[in-house]
Protein backbone atom coordinates (compact mmCIF):
# COMPACT_ATOMS: atom_id res chain seq x y z
CA UNK A 1 0.00 0.00 0.00
CA UNK A 2 3.03 2.32 0.21
CA UNK A 3 6.00 3.31 -1.88
CA UNK A 4 9.74 3.49 -1.31
CA UNK A 5 9.75 7.02 -2.75
CA UNK A 6 9.82 9.85 -0.24
CA UNK A 7 8.68 12.71 -2.48
CA UNK A 8 5.82 14.70 -0.92
CA UNK A 9 3.35 16.36 -3.28
CA UNK A 10 4.19 20.02 -3.81
CA UNK A 11 0.72 21.42 -3.26
CA UNK A 12 -0.36 24.15 -0.89
CA UNK A 13 -3.69 22.36 -0.40
CA UNK A 14 -2.18 19.37 1.43
CA UNK A 15 -1.88 18.70 5.12
CA UNK A 16 -1.26 15.91 7.60
CA UNK A 17 -3.42 16.22 10.67
CA UNK A 18 -4.99 14.37 13.58
CA UNK A 19 -7.93 12.14 12.72
CA UNK A 20 -11.30 13.64 13.66
CA UNK A 21 -13.36 10.44 14.11
CA UNK A 22 -16.81 12.02 13.94
CA UNK A 23 -16.20 13.93 10.71
CA UNK A 24 -13.47 11.86 9.03
CA UNK A 25 -14.47 8.23 9.60
CA UNK A 26 -17.01 7.80 6.79
CA UNK A 27 -14.41 8.93 4.25
CA UNK A 28 -11.63 6.97 5.99
CA UNK A 29 -13.71 3.77 5.95
CA UNK A 30 -14.30 4.18 2.21
CA UNK A 31 -10.55 4.57 1.77
CA UNK A 32 -9.84 1.45 3.85
CA UNK A 33 -12.30 -0.60 1.80
CA UNK A 34 -10.75 0.64 -1.43
CA UNK A 35 -7.23 -0.13 -0.26
CA UNK A 36 -7.81 -3.50 1.41
CA UNK A 37 -10.86 -5.03 -0.28
CA UNK A 38 -8.74 -7.67 -2.05
CA UNK A 39 -7.42 -9.05 1.25
CA UNK A 40 -10.27 -8.55 3.73
CA UNK A 41 -11.48 -11.83 5.24
CA UNK A 42 -14.95 -12.25 6.84
CA UNK A 43 -13.57 -10.88 10.11
CA UNK A 44 -12.30 -7.79 8.30
CA UNK A 45 -15.62 -7.22 6.55
CA UNK A 46 -17.40 -7.61 9.89
CA UNK A 47 -15.24 -4.94 11.50
CA UNK A 48 -15.76 -2.61 8.55
CA UNK A 49 -19.56 -3.02 8.79
CA UNK A 50 -19.47 -2.43 12.53
CA UNK A 51 -17.42 0.73 12.10
CA UNK A 52 -19.78 2.03 9.43
CA UNK A 53 -22.69 1.49 11.79
CA UNK A 54 -20.93 3.21 14.70
CA UNK A 55 -19.98 6.22 12.60
CA UNK A 56 -23.24 6.55 10.71
CA UNK A 57 -24.74 10.07 10.82
CA UNK A 58 -26.48 10.86 14.10
CA UNK A 59 -25.10 7.88 16.03
CA UNK A 60 -24.53 9.17 19.58
CA UNK A 61 -22.12 6.33 20.45
CA UNK A 62 -19.34 7.65 18.22
CA UNK A 63 -17.35 9.51 20.85
CA UNK A 64 -17.92 6.77 23.43
CA UNK A 65 -16.61 4.13 21.01
CA UNK A 66 -13.48 6.14 20.26
CA UNK A 67 -12.66 6.61 23.93
CA UNK A 68 -13.38 2.96 24.76
CA UNK A 69 -11.06 1.56 22.08
CA UNK A 70 -8.37 4.22 22.53
CA UNK A 71 -8.03 4.44 18.76
CA UNK A 72 -6.76 7.61 17.13
CA UNK A 73 -4.67 8.32 14.07
CA UNK A 74 -3.69 10.70 11.32
CA UNK A 75 -4.97 11.55 7.88
CA UNK A 76 -3.39 13.06 4.79
CA UNK A 77 -5.80 15.54 3.28
CA UNK A 78 -5.36 16.90 -0.23
CA UNK A 79 -7.68 19.31 -2.00
CA UNK A 80 -10.34 18.73 0.64
CA UNK A 81 -10.26 14.92 0.39
CA UNK A 82 -8.66 12.32 2.66
CA UNK A 83 -6.23 10.30 0.54
CA UNK A 84 -4.16 8.68 3.30
CA UNK A 85 -4.84 7.28 6.75
CA UNK A 86 -2.99 5.66 9.64
CA UNK A 87 -4.74 4.39 12.77
CA UNK A 88 -2.98 3.82 16.08
CA UNK A 89 -4.08 2.70 19.53
CA UNK A 90 -2.69 1.60 22.88
CA UNK A 91 -1.80 -2.09 23.12
CA UNK A 92 -3.50 -4.21 25.76
CA UNK A 93 -2.76 -4.29 28.58
CA UNK A 94 -1.87 -0.63 29.05
CA UNK A 95 0.95 -1.69 31.38
CA UNK A 96 2.82 -2.99 28.29
CA UNK A 97 3.42 0.68 27.38
CA UNK A 98 3.10 -0.11 23.68
CA UNK A 99 1.11 1.19 20.75
CA UNK A 100 -0.22 -0.69 17.73
CA UNK A 101 -0.42 0.74 14.23
CA UNK A 102 -3.44 -0.48 12.32
CA UNK A 103 -4.47 0.54 8.84
CA UNK A 104 -1.84 2.36 6.79
CA UNK A 105 -3.56 3.09 3.51
CA UNK A 106 -3.04 5.52 0.64
CA UNK A 107 -5.49 6.07 -2.20
CA UNK A 108 -4.19 4.27 -5.34
CA UNK A 109 -4.06 7.53 -7.31
CA UNK A 110 -1.76 9.11 -4.71
CA UNK A 111 0.66 6.26 -4.04
CA UNK A 112 4.35 6.72 -4.72
CA UNK A 113 4.41 10.27 -3.33
CA UNK A 114 5.69 9.60 0.19
CA UNK A 115 2.33 9.95 1.95
CA UNK A 116 2.59 6.59 3.72
CA UNK A 117 6.07 7.43 4.93
CA UNK A 118 4.96 10.85 6.21
CA UNK A 119 2.09 9.26 8.15
CA UNK A 120 4.45 6.68 9.68
CA UNK A 121 7.00 9.31 10.69
CA UNK A 122 4.23 11.34 12.35
CA UNK A 123 3.06 8.26 14.27
CA UNK A 124 6.61 7.46 15.43
CA UNK A 125 7.19 11.02 16.57
CA UNK A 126 3.97 11.18 18.55
CA UNK A 127 4.54 7.74 20.11
CA UNK A 128 7.97 8.81 21.36
CA UNK A 129 6.58 12.06 22.77
CA UNK A 130 3.80 10.18 24.59
CA UNK A 131 6.28 7.88 26.37
CA UNK A 132 5.55 4.66 24.48
CA UNK A 133 8.20 1.98 24.83
CA UNK A 134 7.46 0.24 21.55
CA UNK A 135 5.39 0.32 18.39
CA UNK A 136 4.00 -2.80 16.71
CA UNK A 137 2.28 -3.56 13.43
CA UNK A 138 1.42 -6.39 11.06
CA UNK A 139 2.23 -6.48 7.35
CA UNK A 140 1.73 -9.02 4.59
CA UNK A 141 4.88 -11.03 3.99
CA UNK A 142 4.72 -10.33 0.25
CA UNK A 143 4.31 -6.56 0.65
CA UNK A 144 7.93 -5.77 -0.20
CA UNK A 145 7.43 -2.01 -0.51
CA UNK A 146 5.95 -1.72 3.00
CA UNK A 147 8.67 -3.99 4.43
CA UNK A 148 11.40 -1.76 3.01
CA UNK A 149 9.77 1.34 4.51
CA UNK A 150 9.21 -0.21 7.94
CA UNK A 151 12.73 -1.60 8.14
CA UNK A 152 14.17 1.78 7.10
CA UNK A 153 12.23 3.36 9.97
CA UNK A 154 13.72 0.86 12.44
CA UNK A 155 11.12 -1.92 12.63
CA UNK A 156 12.22 -5.56 12.70
CA UNK A 157 10.29 -8.80 12.23
CA UNK A 158 9.18 -10.37 15.51
CA UNK A 159 7.36 -13.40 14.08
CA UNK A 160 5.00 -14.83 11.50
CA UNK A 161 1.40 -16.05 11.47
CA UNK A 162 -0.50 -17.91 8.78
CA UNK A 163 -4.08 -17.06 7.82
CA UNK A 164 -6.11 -19.74 6.04
CA UNK A 165 -9.76 -19.72 4.96
CA UNK A 166 -12.13 -22.57 4.22
CA UNK A 167 -14.62 -21.22 1.64
CA UNK A 168 -18.35 -21.02 2.28
CA UNK A 169 -20.55 -23.86 1.05
CA UNK A 170 -17.86 -26.56 1.05
CA UNK A 171 -19.35 -29.67 2.68
CA UNK A 172 -17.87 -30.69 6.00
CA UNK A 173 -15.62 -33.70 5.33
CA UNK A 174 -15.95 -37.08 6.97
CA UNK A 175 -13.20 -37.34 9.55
CA UNK A 176 -12.32 -39.63 12.39
CA UNK A 177 -13.56 -38.67 15.81
CA UNK A 178 -10.93 -37.11 18.08
CA UNK A 179 -9.43 -39.38 20.71
CA UNK A 180 -10.54 -39.49 24.33
CA UNK A 181 -7.77 -37.34 25.77
CA UNK A 182 -9.69 -34.10 25.11
CA UNK A 183 -11.76 -32.25 27.67
CA UNK A 184 -13.68 -28.98 27.68
CA UNK A 185 -11.50 -26.01 28.59
CA UNK A 186 -12.33 -23.94 31.65
CA UNK A 187 -11.17 -20.54 32.85
CA UNK A 188 -8.56 -22.30 34.99
CA UNK A 189 -6.86 -23.66 31.86
CA UNK A 190 -5.76 -20.20 30.69
CA UNK A 191 -2.26 -20.81 32.04
CA UNK A 192 -1.93 -23.88 29.78
CA UNK A 193 -3.08 -21.95 26.71
CA UNK A 194 -0.59 -19.21 27.58
CA UNK A 195 2.19 -21.80 27.91
CA UNK A 196 1.46 -23.19 24.45
CA UNK A 197 1.33 -19.66 23.06
CA UNK A 198 4.72 -18.96 24.64
CA UNK A 199 6.16 -22.00 22.86
CA UNK A 200 4.77 -20.85 19.50
CA UNK A 201 5.21 -17.08 19.58
CA UNK A 202 8.18 -14.92 20.55
CA UNK A 203 7.87 -12.42 23.42
CA UNK A 204 7.62 -9.41 21.12
CA UNK A 205 5.18 -11.26 18.87
CA UNK A 206 2.93 -11.91 21.87
CA UNK A 207 2.99 -8.19 22.67
CA UNK A 208 1.83 -7.32 19.15
CA UNK A 209 -0.83 -10.06 19.09
CA UNK A 210 -1.93 -9.00 22.59
CA UNK A 211 -1.71 -12.56 23.92
CA UNK A 212 -2.50 -12.68 27.63
CA UNK A 213 -4.17 -15.08 30.07
CA UNK A 214 -7.54 -13.29 30.07
CA UNK A 215 -8.32 -14.08 26.42
CA UNK A 216 -8.18 -17.80 27.26
CA UNK A 217 -10.51 -17.72 30.27
CA UNK A 218 -13.25 -19.76 28.63
CA UNK A 219 -16.47 -20.88 30.24
CA UNK A 220 -17.31 -18.10 32.70
CA UNK A 221 -20.90 -16.86 32.99
CA UNK A 222 -19.99 -13.26 32.15
CA UNK A 223 -18.15 -14.38 29.03
CA UNK A 224 -21.03 -16.59 27.87
CA UNK A 225 -23.51 -13.74 28.41
CA UNK A 226 -21.34 -11.32 26.44
CA UNK A 227 -21.09 -13.78 23.55
CA UNK A 228 -24.84 -14.34 23.54
CA UNK A 229 -25.53 -10.60 23.45
CA UNK A 230 -23.26 -10.25 20.40
CA UNK A 231 -24.68 -13.22 18.49
CA UNK A 232 -21.63 -15.44 18.98
CA UNK A 233 -21.03 -18.94 20.29
CA UNK A 234 -17.78 -20.63 21.34
CA UNK A 235 -16.38 -23.97 22.37
CA UNK A 236 -12.86 -24.73 23.62
CA UNK A 237 -11.01 -27.95 24.39
CA UNK A 238 -7.58 -28.98 25.67
CA UNK A 239 -5.77 -32.25 24.97
CA UNK A 240 -3.59 -34.02 27.53
CA UNK A 241 -0.62 -36.17 26.58
CA UNK A 242 0.32 -39.42 28.30
CA UNK A 243 2.02 -37.53 31.14
CA UNK A 244 -0.97 -35.27 31.79
CA UNK A 245 0.52 -32.18 30.15
CA UNK A 246 -1.58 -30.17 27.70
CA UNK A 247 -0.05 -30.32 24.21
CA UNK A 248 -3.00 -29.29 22.00
CA UNK A 249 -5.67 -26.61 22.42
CA UNK A 250 -8.63 -25.90 20.16
CA UNK A 251 -11.09 -23.02 20.19
CA UNK A 252 -13.95 -22.43 17.75
CA UNK A 253 -16.15 -19.36 17.63
CA UNK A 254 -19.31 -19.07 15.57
CA UNK A 255 -20.36 -15.62 14.38
CA UNK A 256 -24.07 -16.21 13.93
CA UNK A 257 -24.85 -12.62 12.98
CA UNK A 258 -22.13 -12.34 10.32
CA UNK A 259 -22.11 -16.04 9.34
CA UNK A 260 -18.56 -17.26 9.67
CA UNK A 261 -16.45 -19.39 11.99
CA UNK A 262 -13.01 -18.78 13.47
CA UNK A 263 -10.60 -21.41 14.75
CA UNK A 264 -7.79 -20.68 17.19
CA UNK A 265 -5.37 -23.62 17.21
CA UNK A 266 -2.30 -24.17 19.37
CA UNK A 267 -0.02 -27.18 19.13
CA UNK A 268 3.25 -27.99 20.87
CA UNK A 269 5.91 -27.26 18.22
CA UNK A 270 7.60 -30.66 18.73
CA UNK A 271 4.52 -32.64 17.66
CA UNK A 272 4.19 -34.37 14.30
CA UNK A 273 1.61 -34.16 11.54
CA UNK A 274 -0.59 -36.86 13.09
CA UNK A 275 -1.26 -34.53 16.01
CA UNK A 276 -2.03 -31.73 13.59
CA UNK A 277 -4.73 -33.95 12.08
CA UNK A 278 -5.99 -34.68 15.61
CA UNK A 279 -6.29 -30.95 16.34
CA UNK A 280 -8.18 -30.31 13.11
CA UNK A 281 -10.46 -33.30 13.79
CA UNK A 282 -11.39 -31.82 17.16
CA UNK A 283 -12.36 -28.51 15.55
CA UNK A 284 -14.28 -30.15 12.70
CA UNK A 285 -16.29 -32.29 15.13
CA UNK A 286 -17.24 -29.16 17.06
CA UNK A 287 -18.08 -27.10 13.97
CA UNK A 288 -19.93 -29.45 11.62
CA UNK A 289 -23.24 -29.08 13.48
CA UNK A 290 -23.28 -25.46 12.21
CA UNK A 291 -23.84 -24.27 8.61
CA UNK A 292 -20.94 -24.42 6.16
CA UNK A 293 -20.05 -20.76 6.50
CA UNK A 294 -16.45 -19.63 5.84
CA UNK A 295 -13.91 -20.73 8.45
CA UNK A 296 -10.94 -18.52 9.33
CA UNK A 297 -7.90 -20.18 10.91
CA UNK A 298 -5.13 -17.94 12.26
CA UNK A 299 -2.24 -20.08 13.40
CA UNK A 300 1.47 -20.02 14.21
CA UNK A 301 3.88 -20.59 11.34
CA UNK A 302 3.85 -24.41 11.56
CA UNK A 303 4.12 -26.43 8.36
CA UNK A 304 2.51 -29.54 9.85
CA UNK A 305 -0.56 -27.62 11.01
CA UNK A 306 -0.88 -25.77 7.69
CA UNK A 307 -0.77 -29.12 5.87
CA UNK A 308 -3.46 -30.58 8.14
CA UNK A 309 -5.77 -27.65 7.39
CA UNK A 310 -5.15 -27.89 3.66
CA UNK A 311 -6.21 -31.54 3.80
CA UNK A 312 -9.73 -30.41 4.78
CA UNK A 313 -10.08 -27.75 2.06
CA UNK A 314 -8.54 -24.72 3.73
CA UNK A 315 -6.84 -22.30 1.34
CA UNK A 316 -3.96 -19.96 2.04
CA UNK A 317 -5.21 -16.41 2.53
CA UNK A 318 -2.13 -14.50 3.64
CA UNK A 319 1.07 -14.71 5.65
CA UNK A 320 1.54 -11.87 8.11
CA UNK A 321 4.74 -10.63 9.70
CA UNK A 322 4.53 -9.00 13.10
CA UNK A 323 7.06 -6.15 13.30
CA UNK A 324 8.23 -4.09 16.26
CA UNK A 325 10.21 -0.92 16.89
CA UNK A 326 11.52 -0.41 20.42
CA UNK A 327 12.38 3.07 21.68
Amino acid sequence: MMSQEVRIPINTNTQIRQLDPVHDMPEVLNLIELGFQAELDPQGWKMLKQMRRVYSPGNVTQSLYGRATGTTGFVWEQDGHIVGNLSIRHASPRSARGQLIGNVVVHPEYQGQGIGRALMEKALSDARDSGARWLGLEVRANNTVAHVLYEHLGFRVAGTTEHLIRPAGVHWPDCRRPDRDWRRASSGDSVHWKRLATLNYSYNQRLILEIRDSIYEYGGLERRLNLWLHGRHEKAWVHEDTTGNIDLAAHIEVEKRYRFHTWDLLMHPDLRSSQGHELVARCLTGTRSFPTWPVIAIIPNQDTLVASLRDVDFQHHRTLHQMILEF
